[in-house]
């Protein structure tokens, strides 16, 4: 620590706090230091505030002083600091000077000091300006920040983690911590409160890589005293910190220690990997979900741990969730191949689900006859395998047949299964909801009225669910019937029915086509703040994603979408799952000029990963084939970055030119293949790989690599 100076200094003496200990005038205003505009220092403040203590004021303009007027040589600025602070917290008891007011003014000039000591070539180092700060605790995270960040110039990580457990020390010392800095923005640096752990947990791992130490994420979690964070936040911090460009290597190596540390210790039938399905599911994320499944399969490839059917269960389900039926079957198929002969009822209710779901029926019109043979055949299957069929079972068998518009059926099962006919089963509400949801959404509304008014009249005590009325709210929206609209709505607040992100994104859709109509600009503020007053809903990035999801499924509303996108982006800066689905929504139904905006920011500022990328291609496939080309050719020169084409690439692609009949363009990418060298050819690649062997080129290395996976 730097002692207290004994000599005279050019404004701050020892006669000057001598004078300033005898002051006794006490003044009602005061000059505040501008925490906007480091060139304006003395701009009044418009409101009124508390008067400054004098002593406290005086101390800290004359400061002020030295610091602005300080060049090259920090160390008098330095020790005045440090002598001004030790007087004021000599005085602070008998002056009465609040902590947080001492804390507060402060903060705007010994960030400027910290400014100047890392800009230029000084004696004396940012560390000891800091140590400092922390003495007299007037330090803020940022300052631990800005040391840390200059320390990451040098990869001098042994110097972070001592900084890091330094803040941890000095948080517990302090009563109060400001998170957000009242500090001047000269570094070009939009702080962030993670910044610090971030940056903590990559010098830990960049310590471990460096000293030859197994990295644990147990060892993790207790420096940082909390999880670890995920390598694409500590990618988007380093980014801000403006460090990634230097650090590229060691951030590939970063995430290849960490994956390889979860692909190792990951139990793939454990609550873990259970919660990395449902967060993917409750995000709405297929393409996540991907990376999830081919996790733990690499996990239990390794713990040579079989998948069991629990856990292909979840996955089976966590997709229906993201409204991606087809997989199920797949999924389904694979399980019978790897041992399970005699799935339980859980795993043929998943399948029977899929097959009756609407987005899967909605795609076959055609062949709405196909899947109900195949449904009656499914059922057939479960009874003579001896799997008891349950009330549950029976309401998916129902909803299926009845999103089929197969309502013969419909009756032909309750009366073989149920108690109202020749079974046994009760007739339970999802049954009643399901066989409702397909009346509405074959157009028998008439009928779907009737049956609600029967079925809550029956006695039993049913009340539809939210996402049965969602069913009769989004018909109504769309024939434009905004008086049963209306209807709807009452009818839901009189029996506690309570509202979800669905009914909000059908009211958001209506709310802005009426306004388009009468010729008036909807204010979508207006509807979020009304969604935020009903307190049933939290308005979250996960919110805000679901209502983007809604809006521009089927190219229902862009514009709303739009608009709230351009709001809640501004506030969830690093939301991998907004950007994803505001970018899929202009892809598909928008603007590709637009997504192509949202993708340069997403790859810059969250993450740079391959999902993104094949996003991108597989979406501009259908209607821009040769700028999907063209992004797969950046794709590939984005390799330096670890961000490489992988089997989903060259199955999308392969898939798309093999329904083109582009016989040319499928031995290009195929010769591709053996250039990219993938350590993995997924489970569907080679599904269609196989039988392209007679009839194109293939290397013998393709070959080998097929017939052995």
């Amino acid at each position: 620590m730097i002692p207290l100076r004994q000599s005279v200094y050019r404004n701050l003496t020892r006669i000057n706090l001598a004078k300033v200990r005898a002051q006794g005038v006490v003044i009602t205003r005061f000059q505040s230091v501008s925490v906007g505009n480091s060139n304006d220092r003395t701009k009044p403040v418009e409101r009124k505030r508390a008067p400054l203590n004098p002593k406290l004021r005086d101390v800290a303009n004359q400061i002020r002083e030295v610091v602005k007027n300080a060049t090259n040589d920090l160390s008098e600025s330095v020790e005045i600091l440090e002598e001004g602070l030790l007087y004021l917290r000599e005085i602070q008891v008998s002056e009465k000077i609040p902590e947080r007011v001492l804390y507060h003014e402060f903060q705007a000039v010994v960030t400027n000091l910290l400014y100047k000591a890392i800009s230029t070539e000084t004696s004396t180092s940012p560390n000891q300006i800091l140590d400092v700060l922390v003495q007299y605790k007037v330090a803020h995270k940022y300052h631990f920040t800005l040391v840390a960040a200059n320390w990451m110039k040098a990869s001098a990580y042994h110097e972070v983690l001592k900084l890091w457990v330094q803040n941890v020390e000095y948080e517990k010392s302090m009563d109060f911590y400001y998170s957000n800095p009242y500090v001047i923005k000269e570094s070009g640096i939009d702080f962030k409160g993670y910044y610090l752990v971030n940056l903590a947990y990559f010098s830990f791992v960049q310590s471990c890589i460096q000293e030859g130490v197994k990295y644990l994420a147990e060892d993790a979690s207790k420096l940082l005293q909390s999880e670890p964070p995920a390598p694409f936040f500590v990618r988007g911090t380093l980014a801000d910190l403006h460090l990634l460009s230097s650090h590229t290597k060691e951030f590939q190596a970063f995430t290849k220690t960490v994956q390889s540390h979860a692909y190792d210790n990951l139990d793939p039938n454990g609550p873990i990997a259970y919660k990395k399905i449902n967060s993917a599911a409750d995000r709405k994320d297929p393409s996540g979900l991907n990376r999830v499944f081919v996790e733990l399969q690499e996990a239990a490839k390794k713990s040579s741990k079989p998948l069991t059917e629990g856990t292909m269960n979840r996955v089976m389900k966590a997709y229906l969730d993201c409204d991606r039926p087809e997989d199920i079957f797949n999924l389904f198929q694979s399980m019978l191949q790897h041992g399970i002969e005699v799935p339980s009822i859980s795993s043929w209710e998943l399948v029977l689900r899929a097959m009756g779901h609407p987005s899967h029926v909605s795609k076959r019109t055609t062949k709405r006859k196909t899947i109900a043979e195949n449904i009656d055949r499914t059922i057939e299957t479960i009874v003579s395998n001896g799997t008891e069929i349950t009330p549950k079972t029976l309401s998916i068998i129902v909803g299926a047949f009845a999103n089929l518009n197969r309502f013969d059926k419909v009756e032909e099962y309750l009366q073989r299964f149920s108690t109202e006919g020749e079974g046994s089963l009760k007739i339970i509400n999802p049954t009643k909801n399901n066989i409702l949801v397909g009346l509405v959404l074959n157009n028998k509304v008439g009928e779907a009225e009737t049956k609600l008014k029967q079925f809550m009249a029956d006695g039993s005590g049913y009340v539809p669910i939210t996402h049965t009325m969602n069913t009769f709210l989004g018909h109504y929206a769309k024939t434009k019937n905004y008086k049963a609209v209306e209807g709807i709505l009452e009818f839901m607040k009189k029996n506690n029915i309570p509202e979800e992100v669905a009914t909000y994104t059908i009211m958001i859709d209506i709310f802005f086509k009426l306004h388009r109509e009468k010729g008036l600009a909807p204010d979508v503020d207006q509807i979020l703040a009304s969604i935020t007053k009903s307190n049933t809903i939290q308005l979250n990035d996960f919110t805000y994603t679901a209502l983007i999801d809604g809006l521009v499924k089927d190219g229902a509303n862009i514009e709303a979408a739009r608009q709230i996108f351009a709001g809640a982006s501004k506030k969830y800066k690093l939301s991998a799952q907004l950007y994803t689905s505001m970018m899929k929504g202009e892809l598909d139904f928008g603007s590709v000029a637009n997504a192509e905006v949202i993708f340069d920011k997403y790859i810059k500022h969250i993450s740079n990963d391959a999902r993104v990328w094949n996003m991108m291609i597989t979406s501009l496939l259908a209607k821009h084939e040769d700028l999907a080309l063209q992004y797969y050719e950046n794709m590939k020169a984005q390799a330096s970055l670890k961000v490489e084409p992988n089997f989903f690439t060259y199955y999308y692609l392969l898939s798309h030119f093999l329904k083109r009949g582009n016989k040319e363009r499928v031995q290009y990418l195929i010769d591709e293949l053996l250039g990219q060298k993938l350590r993995d050819l997924g489970s569907e690649l080679p599904k269609i790989l196989h039988p392209l062997t007679s009839e194109y080129s293939f290397s013998n290395e393709l070959l080998g690599q097929l017939k052995q996976q």
